[in-house]
């Protein structure tokens, strides 16, 4: 009851509890008496019994909140009022703040969405990624075939379900114009395995992966795009690449599998792979691997007992079938989400981090600002000491005007998020999986929340202290200026602290804005620009090899009459693209076993495809229309190729067999005929991979992609292109209508996005830090009118004058970029996987940093520097 005596003691209750709190005794008293007790012992023993009373200890509690919130009603009304005074103070700090927390808040709702969020699927933590271990070269994760998947699934004992995917392009016919989707072949559980059910229908039947079944599963957006929300589609057939499918069933809007495909429109199950004419069906090759594995655990199985499991039964299959997977004798299994954000975790941590580090240079700059308002408020603080105030008291009314102040900077900061969200997202395209996802969710609004407090507990730390320290009853006495000698030294250093942290933002941004630009104009081995690019989705049910040879040749002569056309071509996989296909091959005069071949990617291309994309020839011939089915076997290779696997020999000449011939039968030798330039398959890739060339004609698979050198805009060709096609075939759609420098922009839209990142927290934190250093001198020559004043009364001259102030500032300046260099130093190591063709340890770089700070530093200084020099001695003394 001490507490309740101490509210007591303070005159803090209310004038209806005293009543109530006599009338209690008084009743309490009447009714001892009534037992036999005189009146003094009767009155004694009722107070004794008072801390026995809950419901006076209840009204008691129900004070002391009604005294704290009073309390705190009183100080944010006092700060509100203090703030309002100084317009100027309050919206440098809310435009500090809010910077600060704008820019932290969007980098952790990208976090939020890629990373922190779980997949959306129940128990998703029991989802894992089962990849095989290729060990040609540097050890990697490769894909799975067919055969292999079948005795995983046959063999396994630690996974509920294990199913296989990949991607498949269709096209959709029988309802208006053709049309072109991504679609997924999958094995039949993948929706019990994701524990996802269809909206409509049913999912896939283990029977429905036999060979004639054909059968799809519809996403919920093409079932209202395409047949406007048909409840009656289950059971309905519909033309998939010339060929009827059931529709039994339609998912839920919003799901989404894979998740780093977001335009998947529908799934069949993998007999569209398993074929009933003369050739191998592709479930029966052992070398082809193109499947995505995901499992799902047992309970109370972990990753690294399924991981040890699983490379049991890959090392059995490499001793039983040596040709196909003596290099995948391992496995990689990690978590789902794990594998998909493997590629972004480090670089959004790193980014993280960054935007932390402007943060702590908005705290900086705040604690800088309080403390030049704590030292102008100390003749209030002393005054309200005078007449009672506490010392608490007041460092609790600084807390609040801090809150107050982190409130305001925190809502702005939201604000700025989710404008900064809509901006930024754009620029990164699909790169990155999940991005699509951000928002400025709950989660996201609490983090910017708990960033609130926690700044707001940070800045106003050092005014709290230097208040909690400072004699008040100094600056009452007359002629008294203040201690301030400490207080300098705190914002100095301060000050310098940001200019250290904003080297090091600013250096980091300048690896990546030089990296960037390494990507953006280094030689592509090609020429992409007036290069119109686009696919086409002919059904091979409709049309065999022979007849897609046809329809491509028809087509390539049709888009040589159109106007403005300079040639044209096919090719698959186009460069930039990132696409590759990885095959491996014998060198006949170095005979090797099949699981010893090296490997090397591999095209296939029409006549006129180096000319159309301008990538040169440098010895032999190029590829021409003799080059068919009835010619000898040839193929071109690149400069890489031949100076990997042909070191200062003429590659010319050489035969080479590829490992996968694609038919029934052994591959024939197949003999170089010429050797082009190295054009960049993957935009991202810093060093040409080894690629051979073989002509379509010689090995049709499917119509490839076709490239168009034109005179025009390309963009301006896509309407006559479409019409081209249409009059060889109305039913077949065509898709990825683009430029080809497109396709480079969209290849790095991943470093881009990074690097606007970085460079936008470095030029905060350059501003920040400015304004800072603003701060802190505009302060000091305030504090110094007097000794200036006196030292241009003394004979000083203005450059003088000038000059010290310039001097001040340089010291912190080069502390700042002294400290800086080493923090700069490890910003470079932590950056090295983000580069691209520059040296994490730059010195041009790194200078151009410095001296970016140090001259804005210089102009910073420069106004306060200009307004001592203009101080008027007689003014100043007179003041003083």
């Amino acid at each position: 009851m001490n507490w309740l005596k101490r509210i007591f003691s303070r005159g803090q209750l209310d004038r209806d509890l005293w009543e109530e709190i006599r009338e209690h005794l008084e009743e309490r008293t009447e009714a001892l008496i009534a037992e036999g007790q005189s009146r003094e012992d009767a009155a004694a023993a009722a107070r004794r019994e008072f801390g026995n009373v809950t419901l006076l200890e209840e009204r008691g509690r129900d004070v002391w909140r009604w005294v704290m919130v009073e309390n705190f009603l009183t100080d944010l009304r006092y700060a509100l009022r203090q703030l309002r005074k100084s317009a100027a103070f309050t919206a440098a700090a809310v435009l500090t703040l809010a910077l600060g927390i704008g820019a932290n808040t969007a980098v952790f709702s990208v976090v939020n969405a890629i990373i922190l969020r779980p997949l959306p699927y129940p128990e998703p933590d029991r989802l894992v990624s089962v990849q095989s271990r290729d060990t040609r070269g540097t050890p990697h994760p490769t894909s799975h075939s067919y055969p292999n998947f079948f005795d995983f699934r046959k063999y396994n004992r630690v996974f509920e379900q294990i199913v296989c995917y990949h991607d498949s392009d269709f096209a959709l016919s029988g309802a208006g114009m053709p049309v072109h989707l991504n679609g997924e072949v999958v094995s039949a559980d993948l929706f019990s395995l994701l524990k996802i059910q269809p909206a409509l229908g049913r999912g896939f039947l283990p029977e429905e992966e036999k060979a004639g079944q054909r059968v799809v599963v519809l996403s919920h957006s093409l079932w209202n795009e395409q047949f406007s929300g048909d409840p009656d589609i289950v059971d309905r057939s519909i033309i998939l690449d010339t060929q009827p499918y059931t529709v039994v069933g339609v998912m839920p809007a919003g799901f989404v599998f894979p998740v780093s495909r977001t335009k998947v429109k529908l799934w069949t199950t993998l007999a569209r792979d398993v074929t009933t004419d003369t050739s191998t069906p592709m479930t029966e090759q052992r070398g082809a691997r193109l499947l995505d594995v995901i499992a799902r655990l047992k309970p109370g199985v972990s990753v690294e007992g399924a991981h040890a499991h699983m490379d049991t039964i890959a090392a059995a299959l490499a001793k039983q079938y040596p040709d196909d997977d003596k290099n995948v004798a391992s496995t990689y299994v990690r978590p789902e989400l794990e594998r998909l954000t493997g590629n972004t975790r480090r670089p959004l941590l790193i980014l993280l981090g960054a935007v932390g580090l402007v943060l702590l240079i908005a705290c900086a700059n705040m604690a800088n600002l309080l403390l030049a308002r704590t030292s102008e408020r100390e003749r209030e603080f002393a005054i309200r000491a005078a007449i009672g105030a506490s010392r608490g008291t007041m460092v609790r009314q600084l807390l609040t005007e801090s809150l107050v102040l982190a409130a305001i900077g925190c809502a702005a900061g939201a604000l700025m998020a989710i404008a900064c969200v809509k901006l930024l997202l754009p620029l990164a395209g699909d790169s990155i999986p999940r991005l699509a996802q951000t928002a400025v969710d709950s989660n996201v609004l609490a983090f910017s929340v708990a960033l609130a407090l926690l700044t707001s507990l940070i800045f106003s730390i050092a005014p709290a202290v230097r208040l909690a320290r400072t004699e008040l009853a100094g600056p009452l006495k007359e002629g008294s200026r203040g201690s301030v000698q400490g207080a300098d030294r705190l914002r100095s250093g301060l000050v310098v602290a940001q200019i250290t942290l904003g080297l090091v933002l600013l250096s980091g941004a300048a690896l990546l804005i030089a990296s960037f630009l390494h990507l953006l104009h280094r030689d592509l081995g090609l020429q992409p620009d007036h290069v119109l690019t686009f696919s086409i989705s002919v059904p091979g049910s409709r049309y065999p090899d022979e007849k897609q040879v046809d329809f491509c040749n028809r087509l390539l002569d049709r888009l040589r009459t159109l106007p403005g056309v300079t040639s044209v071509a096919g090719g698959t996989p186009l460069p930039l693209t990132g696409s590759q296909m990885t095959i491996s091959f014998g060198i006949e005069e170095r005979p090797a076993a099949v699981y010893n071949r090296p490997h090397a990617d591999i095209a296939f291309v029409t006549p006129d495809y180096f000319r159309t994309l301008g990538i040169p020839l440098l010895e032999g011939r190029q590829f021409s229309e003799r080059d068919d089915a009835k010619a000898p076997p040839v193929l071109i290779v690149n400069r890489a190729f031949a100076e990997m696997f042909f070191p200062g020999e003429a590659a010319v000449g050489k035969r080479l067999q590829p490992g996968a011939s694609m038919r029934d039968g052994e591959a024939p030798m197949r003999q170089i005929v010429g050797v082009v330039g190295n054009a960049v398959q993957t935009p991202l890739e810093l060093q040409a991979e080894p690629i051979y060339y073989i002509p379509y004609k010689q090995l049709p698979w499917f119509v490839p992609p076709i490239v168009m050198k034109t005179a025009v805009p390309p963009a301006a060709m896509e309407s006559a292109v479409r019409s081209a096609v249409a009059s060889i075939d109305k039913e077949v759609p065509i898709y990825d209508v683009q430029p080809m420098e497109d396709l480079l922009a969209i290849g790095i839209a991943r470093p881009r996005f990074q690097m606007l990142l970085l460079a936008s927290f470095a030029g905060i934190a350059l501003l920040l830090t400015v304004v800072g250093l603003y701060g802190v001198l505009a302060y000091s020559v305030s504090k110094r009118t007097r000794e200036i004043g006196v030292r241009v009364a003394l004979g000083a001259s203005r450059m003088m004058v000038q000059r010290m102030v310039l001097e001040q500032a340089m010291l912190l300046v080069a502390a700042g970029v002294v400290l800086g260099l080493a923090g700069a130093f490890a910003a470079g190591h932590v950056l090295t996987n983000m580069l691209f063709g520059v040296s994490p340890r730059n010195p041009l770089l790194l200078a151009i940093a410095c001296c970016t700070v140090t001259l804005t530093a210089a102009l910073a200084a420069f106004l306060p520097a200009r307004r001592a020099a203009s101080i008027d001695p007689m003014q100043a003394l007179r003041n003083e």
